[in-house]
């Protein structure tokens, strides 16, 4: 049996009463890419932590090339070749690329100076090695989040690292850029160096990695080599039920809706195409496509945020606005995708995340009576499901797909006739992914329409009523019932010249 480059022996991990870890294995062979999978709060970043020596265990131990270690904290165990890349980087964008990989340890002059020519060159050997094609001078400010990313994973191996350790690699990258990542895994992979892959994304995880294990609860619920495993198994795995349990049954499309938006010669890039489109009261429809099809850049057009002509109807009124406030007004409301960006109040706790804009209360109001927003606050946390003690905590307290939950709340509270979604389960597990798909289509039975943007496929398929697939700004295909299939969108998305033209608001 091959020896691991990196593994976890009987790891347990308790913090007072709760134990967050039950007599864990884990293994990374070299020249392997392992999937690390599990719902939030499963024990994934506790296991991390563990394997870089930011926690020491309860019980159990680690094991590095074979022997047992106990790391002093994460600065031992990277220096040893154990690098980790988060979620959230680390990058000062007021340096240079160089400055950044090199942070700490610059190569000096004689008088004790940054030697900015060995500095330079030194990281261009580094960034030939890995097939990184980057100026080492250029300032990280200016840089593209895919280009800061591979500065992290620089950073990470410039010190002949044996583990790479990735924490949602491409949760912000486009699909070109995931592609780049995944030959750059793939180069490191063939030099022997074991991957650690930590992502909610199945596609991704069948495509790039060799084996898998799935946590739950602290425990191994399942492991071993990818292709023993499906998109079913590795659902169940992780919350004890099967993928087709995940989204709720769709209902029989109604003749007779209500046309609650009509988008009609709507044109978002001058001299670019137009679209036309509807949405009905109580459906979800779904906008697939590439990234870089276009859809986001509509969704924020419709909402007014981006500039646009064309003629836009809520409930058979005309609507002339070119702002966001004027689209609230009208009852168009949208997540965006970035909602710790665009959404988030970081700094404040949940219930005034939850009463933000809500009617009455929020930001309008410079005295919000305390009592009044926990009360409120209160009820929307049990309506919506969102797990936390107390609403008085933090917003940054909460998992990912609960930060989600309160952003859809808070929206609702403003009673939208459209409610516009852009990637609304980005980053989240998949148990709160099935949360909120439920919430979407209670949402719509209650009349709301909704349109939703997401780069997950089973995710248009398996939520969305109607799909209107984009390609090139432009809206190539519509689909309904059997139709909607992964196979049908990625066909017509990807293809050069449009088969499926002609898509009316009126269809």
């Amino acid at each position: 049996m091959t020896q691991p480059l990196l593994a976890a022996r009987g790891l347990s991990k308790s913090f007072g009463p709760n134990e967050v870890l039950k007599n864990l294995d884990f293994d990374v062979n070299s020249g392997a890419c392992v999937a690390l999978c599990g719902e939030n709060g499963a024990g994934k970043s506790t296991l991390i932590k563990l394997l870089t020596g930011l926690y020491q265990p309860t019980a159990g131990h680690v094991e590095y090339l074979g022997a047992p270690v106990a790391w002093a904290g994460p600065r031992a165990s990277l220096e040893a070749g154990i690098a980790v890349v988060h979620q959230e980087f680390s990058t000062l964008g007021a340096l240079s690329v160089a400055e950044n990989i090199f942070l700490g340890s610059e190569p000096r002059t004689r008088f004790g100076l940054i030697d900015r020519r060995r500095l330079n060159a030194q990281t261009q050997g580094l960034f030939d090695a890995l097939g990184i094609a980057l100026s080492p001078r250029i300032l990280v400010d200016t840089l593209s989040v895919a280009d800061k990313q591979m500065v992290e994973i620089a950073k990470a191996l410039r010190s002949d690292a044996r583990i790479l350790i990735l924490d949602e690699p491409t949760a912000v990258l486009s699909q070109n850029e995931t592609r780049h990542l995944f030959k750059l895994i793939a180069e490191l992979r063939a030099k022997g160096m074991g991957i650690v892959y930590v992502s909610h994304r199945l596609d991704e995880i069948f495509e790039i990695c060799t084996d898998i294990t799935v946590i739950k609860d602290g425990v191994v619920t399942s492991k071993g080599p990818i292709s023993d495993f499906n998109h079913d198994s590795v659902v169940s795995a992780m919350v004890g039920r099967d993928l087709g349990d995940m989204f709720p049954a769709k209902p029989d499309l109604q003749s007779n809706a209500d046309r609650v938006l009509t988008v009609e010669d709507f044109v978002v890039q001058p001299g670019g195409p137009s679209v036309s489109f509807h949405v009905d009261a109580g459906e979800i429809v779904g906008l697939g496509g590439l990234v870089g099809s276009g859809r986001t850049e509509l969704a924020l057009a419709l909402y007014g945020a981006e500039p646009a002509t064309g003629h836009v109807e809520v409930m058979g009124e005309p609507l002339p606005y070119r702002s966001p406030a004027s689209a609230i007004e009208a009852g168009i409301l949208m997540l965006t995708e970035s909602r710790k960006d665009d959404g988030l109040f970081a700094a404040s706790s949940v219930a005034r995340n939850f009463t933000a804009t809500t009617p009455g209360l929020g930001a309008h109001h410079a005295r919000i009576p305390r009592g009044h927003e926990e009360a409120r606050a209160g009820a929307m946390k049990s309506r919506f499901g969102v797990v936390v003690d107390h609403v008085g905590l933090p917003i940054s307290a909460l998992s990912g797909g609960n930060q989600q939950k309160v952003l859809v709340a808070r929206l609702l509270e403003n009673r939208p006739k459209v409610l516009i979604l852009d990637e609304p389960t980005r980053g989240v597990d998949v148990g709160a992914k099935a949360e909120i798909y439920r919430i979407l289509r209670r949402l719509a039975e209650e009349g709301v329409a909704i349109l939703v943007i997401s780069s997950e496929l089973i995710e248009i398929v398996g939520l969305c009523d109607r799909v209107y697939v984009m390609r090139d700004g432009e809206l190539a295909s519509e689909l309904t019932g059997a139709e909607i299939t992964e196979e049908a969108i990625i066909s017509i998305a990807a293809i050069e010249t449009a088969t499926h033209h002609g898509v009316r608001a009126d269809a």
